[in-house]
Parts: structure tokens; C-alpha cells; sequence
């Protein structure tokens, strides 16, 4: 992959990709769902209620904000790689976190909570960012400038950053220790990839603005990086 990704600066609608991301997220959910309840066999276990109604709550709210992002927000093209390198994979970690989470008999804690919170704060900052940088995109006069207001004021990626919150969050939720590991991979992702990447692009479209804003601002985690 190159530093500055190919696909940046190209504007395309992408519905087959686009389409393609949502539809297989809901299959992999669906599945999931139909394993865990219609596939059981006589004498398993039925699993904790308010579990199951949060996991579902959660990918839910996530596959409705992706769709929102991908159709509303991105206009950018998005590639089939990119459907392949970032989709599938989180498609299956729905699969399968649901698949297990939705059969536990253990009902909701205190770490649940703390999951809950991650999850709500992580959703909160990822669509809150979107939704006031695509409204400021929208006026005529700040065409060709920066977006740094909002919450991109404490970090140049505050999106990126509410999904590593959210999917923290979930991990916990799911009470599996290897859905941590979907963070961490994310967290090498951006800082590896994705953040330098965007930020040579940005530079280069942006120049003396995107400059000034990357000496004031953290790359990813508000105050700290």
C-alpha cells in the first residue's frame, strides 16, 4: 500500500461496494441470530435476555451507523480492497462474538457496564464527528479549507478513535478475550497505515492549514497521541 492511498481525493457514489459492506454485515448478524435462536438444539442453554438485547442493540446501532457513513457522508470512492481489508473481517467478528455472546447464561455486571459506556462514548464520537464535519463540507464558502472545529479540535482522527473506543467497549460485552484482539489490530491499523496515509494526503491538499493543525492537535487519543 502506498503512503498516500490511491482512492483519497477520487469522488465516486461506490453503491456496489458500499451495498456490498452493509449486506454482508447483516448476513453475518442474521446468521449469527439464527444459529443462536432457531438452531438450538432441545436442552442448551437459552441465554441471559438483557445480553442478548445488548449485543443485538449494539451491532445493530453499528451496521445503521456504517450505512449512514458509507452513504450519507463518504463520497470518496471506496475500492473492493477496501471492502475486503476492513468489511469482511469486522463481519466476522460479529458472527462470531454474536454467536457465542447470545447462547451466555451470564446475565449483565459491572464490567458490562463499563463495556456499555465505551460503547456509547466510541459511537458517540465517531458519528457526532461525521455529522458536524459533513454539515460544515456542506457550506459553499468553506470549500477547499480544513475542517478542525467540532471534535476534530482534540484529535486529527477523533473518528478512528471512537471506534477503537466502541469496539473495546464490545469486546467486553462479549466476555471473550479474543474479540481484544479486533482493537488492537484496528490501533496498528490506523497508527501504522491509515493515519499516516490520511495525513500525507491532507497535507498535500490542505498544505500551511493542515500544518498548523497537526502542531496543535494529537494525532488519535485526545491529549496523549
Amino acid at each position: 500500500m502506498k503512503t498516500n492511498l490511491q482512492f483519497q481525493g477520487e469522488k465516486s457514489p461506490s453503491i456496489a461496494p458500499k451495498v456490498a459492506i452493509t449486506s454482508w454485515y447483516l448476513m453475518c448478524t442474521a446468521l449469527a441470530m439464527w444459529l443462536a435462536f432457531a438452531g438450538k438444539s432441545e436442552g442448551e442453554s437459552p441465554g441471559s435476555p438483557d445480553r442478548q438485547i445488548v449485543l443485538l442493540s449494539c451491532v445493530i446501532v453499528y451496521v445503521a451507523r456504517a450505512a449512514t457513513t458509507l452513504f450519507v457522508f463518504m463520497k470518496r470512492k471506496v475500492p473492493w480492497w477496501e471492502v475486503a481489508w476492513g468489511g469482511i473481517p469486522i463481519g466476522l467478528v460479529f458472527f462470531f462474538s454474536l454467536h457465542d455472546g447470545l447462547g451466555m447464561p451470564r446475565p449483565l455486571g459491572l464490567a458490562d457496564a463499563l463495556g456499555i459506556l465505551l460503547y456509547l462514548v466510541g459511537s458517540y464520537l465517531g458519528t457526532a464527528s461525521e455529522v458536524s464535519r459533513h454539515i460544515w463540507k456542506s457550506r459553499p464558502e468553506n470549500n477547499g479549507h480544513l475542517y478542525t472545529s467540532g471534535l476534530f479540535r482534540y484529535s486529527r482522527h477523533i473518528n478512528y478513535f471512537g471506534d477503537l473506543l466502541l469496539f473495546c467497549g464490545y469486546g467486553v460485552l462479549t466476555q471473550h478475550l479474543w474479540t481484544g484482539i479486533v482493537p488492537l489490530a484496528m490501533a496498528l491499523n490506523f497508527v501504522l497505515l491509515i493515519i499516516p496515509a490520511h495525513d500525507t494526503y491532507l497535507a498535500t491538499r490542505y498544505g500551511g492549514e493542515f500544518e498548523q493543525y497537526a502542531r496543535r492537535t494529537r494525532k488519535l487519543v485526545p491529549f496523549l497521541y
